[in-house]
């Protein structure tokens, strides 16, 4: 069974809240094991929010497409096909019940073979013994194991929420950084709009992995109330908001981000804005704005994100920003 935290998680460094008190767990029905498991298993702690009271709230839209593109119908039947052929793909009983006598058995390396083998089988109902086991409890491999497994699963579009979602939102809490990040990581892959204040919590994390895990979840939902959460974490310094926050940002968004370059690590800008730069909605006489400004911050994260910007534009493509961007970087290299 989870372990409890004796007392919350405090969140140290500069502009970080404390984390609040243990918070209970609703069950649905989700199998006798299950239920019993989530209702006296562990307790889920509350990350503290980072407070977004500096920056503007932005209605950020979607980085994958401009803003007056029209939705891709043929890419989401793709994708709505593959996660149907998920769900409807099933293992057969016997194999389930091998596999949760392996889970259950005294062999460890059998146990984490039996979740791997669940996670990549791409089956529906391969997620059920997995969440029985992370109910009732186990030891950290078999944890993390069955963890990675139901983000492989999800992955494959054989996740949903009703099956899984309320022993990942547990686990999401759990005392352990690295149990809590795997368990966000497999929350990002159900599509159920109910994760979302989950991941959104995790946003102030204790743990840096675990705020980064739920920032990349977020930035791939195209969750637009994340931006505001996501720029006061980069405006704190915080290396792993500043690609998702990149993936959200709107245009007004980019000169609050430029204006932090000395007040942060200059790093983390030019992190941030060179992976903006790279985004296909951009339009190029704001990349060229925003070449120009990495240009200016010191260190080599800054000659990276050149770097990458150069190479992310297509060798026949000549667009002005490319050439401004490959000229500023020869004066870097010069100057050195």
């Amino acid at each position: 069974m989870p372990r409890r935290s004796d007392r919350p998680l405090q969140v140290g460094g500069r502009g970080r809240g404390r984390v609040d008190h243990a918070r209970a767990v609703s069950v649905n029905r989700v199998g006798t094991a299950i239920a019993l498991g989530l209702v006296l298993g562990a307790s889920t702690v509350r990350a503290a929010e980072p407070k977004a009271a500096d920056a503007k709230p932005v209605g950020a839209k979607s980085n994958a497409k401009p803003d007056n593109a029209k939705p891709d119908k043929k890419k989401g039947s793709k994708e709505k096909a593959a996660a149907d052929e998920g769900s409807k793909k099933s293992l057969p009983a016997a194999r389930l019940d091998a596999a949760r006598g392996a889970l259950a058995g005294e062999d460890d390396a059998a146990a984490i073979a039996a979740a791997e083998s669940l996670g990549g089988s791409g089956a529906g109902n391969a997620a059920e013994p997995l969440a029985e086991l992370l109910a009732a409890g186990a030891a950290p491999a078999r944890t993390e194991a069955s963890l990675d497994a139901l983000a492989k699963l999800g992955a494959a579009g054989a996740l949903t929420a009703p099956r899984a979602f309320e022993v990942l939102d547990l686990y999401s809490g759990h005392h352990a950084p690295e149990i809590r990040q795997r368990a966000v990581k497999a929350l990002g892959t159900i599509k159920d709009p109910r994760v979302v204040p989950t991941l959104l919590a995790r946003l102030g994390d204790a743990a840096p992995g675990v705020r980064a895990t739920a920032g990349e979840a977020l930035a791939a939902r195209r969750e637009r109330s994340a931006t505001p959460r996501l720029f006061a974490l980069v405006k704190r310094g915080d290396a792993g908001a500043a690609s998702p926050l990149a993936a959200l940002a709107t245009a007004d968004l980019i000169p609050q981000i430029a204006e932090l370059a000395g007040t942060v690590d200059d790093g983390v800008v030019a992190a941030t804005l060179g992976d903006y730069a790279q985004r296909g909605d951009v339009p190029d006489r704001l990349r060229l704005d925003v070449v120009r400004t990495i240009a200016k911050l010191a260190g080599a994260e800054a000659t990276t994100a050149l770097v990458e910007y150069i190479a992310s534009v297509p060798a026949k493509d000549d667009r002005p920003s490319k050439r401004e961007a490959q000229k500023l970087l020869d004066e870097r290299e010069t100057a050195k």
